[in-house]
């Protein structure tokens, strides 16, 4: 398996963001720029904003055919999220579907109906949406997520394996499937078929990692990396969707002027290169999905005394991993859980009993440490309590 770093961008999506509403003021009508406004938008949370570009008198609005102006709408309603939100968000997801060109594009519109009414509690008419988007694309992996999560909800858990059954029969093997598996199992308290799934003796990596060439030591590299993470370009706080409590930021690490990241993305590469490589003999659905080509995306989370991050999984990943580059020493010298890392299974959806008997695995992190694991992987973090902030690099390999 070839993996290589994504592309790195000049720009961070606020810079970006600044030049795009210059050149959308000086040509309202060009459809494409408000399209690209609008989903860099989305992705700084600026919903009230991505919506006025979107639904602009002079916009590719719901009402002219722009399939892609109708799904990135429906998104902002979703984030933003205000009364009345979901209902627009369902509608205009109904008019992204009628002006769909292929099933991808109707699956995708059809996942969010789904999405919408699942929220609006029309839960037999969501289960339909949802279901047909799959049929339209096997591949859907927010249909898969949203019609899994009902069903195990609702307590309707051998719907789930015979759903996953049916989509790795069509060659389905994303993270979604392998994450909706494991919770059925253990839901059902086949607890070593679930464990099974995420097999962390063999699939999970950790090691000291080597400094990049050029680099005396790893402290070294680090007290480097982390003085430029302060300054990149990208870094915020917050982001709507995503597992973070409490944190800082960074969505795009290689951003701007950040050799030293990209030295670190680069070796992160090699080394899960050669992770892979070791478990190319083993048979196993999950290694069984790698891609021949991984593409690896990365961004930073730094968590002040109070931070942390809720179970998750990383669901467009194959691989991911986290690259610790600043660790307060209380946490390194520590006794207790602040500011380490579990894996395990969310209680939510499969009950307290049944997610102890799953097992929880706590790991202390330390300066220089890599962990590699597959992107189903649940897991979370505590928070450290400490002065000193806890800095980390995240990231997932996506098939390329």
């Amino acid at each position: 398996m070839l993996i290589r770093p994504e592309p790195a961008k000049a720009l961070s999506a606020r810079q970006e963001c600044a030049i795009l509403t210059h050149a959308v003021a000086r040509n309202p009508g060009f459809a494409s720029l408000r399209l690209r406004l609008a989903r860099l938008l989305n992705q700084l949370d600026a919903f009230d904003e991505a919506i006025a570009v979107l639904t602009a008198p002079d916009a590719a609005t719901p009402n002219s055919p722009d399939y892609g102006a109708c799904m990135a709408l429906a998104a902002a309603w979703f984030g933003r999220d205000q009364p009345g939100d979901t209902v627009r968000a369902h509608h205009t997801a109904i008019r992204a579907e009628a002006l769909a060109t292929t099933s991808t594009q109707r699956s995708a519109a059809l996942a969010d109906q789904g999405k919408a009414l699942l929220r609006l509690d029309r839960l037999n008419a969501a289960r339909d949406r949802l279901t047909k988007a799959l049929r339209r694309d096997p591949g859907n992996m927010p249909a898969c997520r949203h019609l899994a999560t009902e069903l195990l909800r609702t307590g309707d858990t051998e719907a789930v394996i015979a759903m996953t059954d049916r989509l790795a029969a069509q060659g389905i093997g994303h993270a979604r499937l392998f994450m909706a598996r494991m919770l059925a199992f253990a839901q059902l308290d086949r607890i070593a078929e679930a464990r099974a799934i995420i097999d962390p003796e063999r699939f999970r990596h950790r090691r000291i990692l080597t400094p990049p060439l050029g680099w005396a030591d790893i402290a070294a590299f680090n007290t480097a990396l982390v003085e430029e993470l302060k300054t990149h370009p990208g870094l915020r706080y917050e982001r709507h969707g995503t597992a973070s409590r409490s944190t800082w930021r960074i969505d795009a690490l290689a951003t701007g002027a950040a050799p030293i990241a990209r030295a670190l993305l680069a070796q992160i590469a090699e080394t899960a290169e050669r992770h892979v490589a070791a478990l190319s003999d083993i048979a196993h659905p999950w290694l069984a999905a790698r891609p021949d080509r991984g593409e690896l995306r990365s961004w930073c989370v730094i968590t002040e005394g109070e931070g942390f991050e809720q179970w998750h999984a990383h669901p467009f990943g194959w691989m991911s991993g986290v690259y610790y580059a600043q660790v307060p020493d209380t946490v390194v010298t520590g006794s207790d859980a602040g500011g380490c890392i579990a894996f395990g299974l969310p209680d939510g959806l499969i009950g307290a009993d049944r997610a102890a008997q799953f097992g929880e695995d706590l790991v202390r992190p330390q300066p220089g440490l890599l962990m590699l694991f597959p992107s189903h992987s649940y897991h979370r973090t505590f928070p450290h309590g400490a002065e000193d902030r806890r800095i980390c690099v995240s990231f997932d390999i996506w098939p390329a």
